[in-house]
This record gives structure tokens, sequence and C-alpha cells, in this order.
């Protein structure tokens, strides 16, 4: 009985290791690594997202705060630029939004900055006042709310 227990623990214990890999969610045909985690389907290299664009800064004020379509969890921004065209703002898994010091809410006036794909905006950073929310590198695309980048730690 005991030999069947301690088998059961690791069973679970080396499936536990592929869990985190089933929550990335990266859209498919993306070309461009990281930047696919947490994106809408929509977003793939079959409709011109390659990865490689280059970053903009918006400013504007956020229209609303709502759920991603496609995404378990995803958050997005409904935005409105100063010259009133709309974007929406792929920003990340709700989660990690709600659990930050900066808060937005519609019409608080905001930066975003990150990558533009048509009327829609992957978010680097979206600043409001003194306050920036971080959420991906902008060399890779690795999301922030993502634990455990590659690489060996550097020693000085």
């Amino acid at each position: 009985m005991r030999r069947l227990a301690i088998g059961i623990v690791l069973v679970v214990a080396i499936s536990m290791m592929f869990v985190p890999a089933a929550f990335a969610q990266k859209s498919p045909g993306v070309s461009s690594g990281a930047w696919a985690i947490g994106l809408p389907g929509t977003v793939t290299a079959e409709s011109g997202f390659t990865g490689t664009e280059a970053i903009v800064v918006e400013t504007g004020k956020v229209v609303k705060m709502e759920k991603m379509a496609g995404v378990k969890d995803g958050w997005q921004m409904k935005f409105k630029n100063e010259q009133g065209n709309a974007f929406t703002v792929y920003m990340g898994p709700k989660w990690f939004i709600e659990n930050q010091k900066i808060k937005f809410m519609p019409g608080d006036g905001v930066v975003v900055r990150g990558k533009k794909f048509g009327s829609s905006i992957i978010a680097t950073q979206v600043s409001k006042g003194d306050w920036t929310m971080k959420l991906r590198n902008e060399e890779d695309g690795q999301p922030a709310w993502e634990c455990c980048f590659p690489g060996a730690v550097k020693m000085q």
C-alpha cells in the first residue's frame, strides 16, 4: 500500500512539471517566440503579426477594461488616443493586472507603449501619472507574469 501511495505521488509530481506549459497559450502561427504568449488566436503570422514590428507610444484615455476574447483570464484595455483612434490594448492575465499598485479606470489618461498590430497594441508598458505597469520585455516579448527566464545568473 505504501509503494502505491509513493508511486501516485511521483506520477502527480512529474505531471505537474508540464502544467505551466499548458497555461502559456501561444497563438498559433506567431513566429516570434514570447510575443505569442497570452494573445488571442487572431494575432498570428498569417494575419500579419511577426513580432518584429517597431515599438510605438500612444497617449490617450481608457475607455474600459474587459476580458480578452479567446484567452483564458486574459485582460485588455479599450483605449482611445489623442487623435480619436480606438485601440484594443492586450495587457495580460487578469490576476497579474489586478495585483499591481496601478489601477486603470474609464476616463484615466494613460500612455501605452508596445507593438501595434492593426487596431491593436500588444502592450509592453502602460503608464498613468507617475506609475508604470511593465507587462513585457521589449526585446523579445517575454511577459512579466511568466516566471523563470532562460539564461544563467551573471557573476560579476
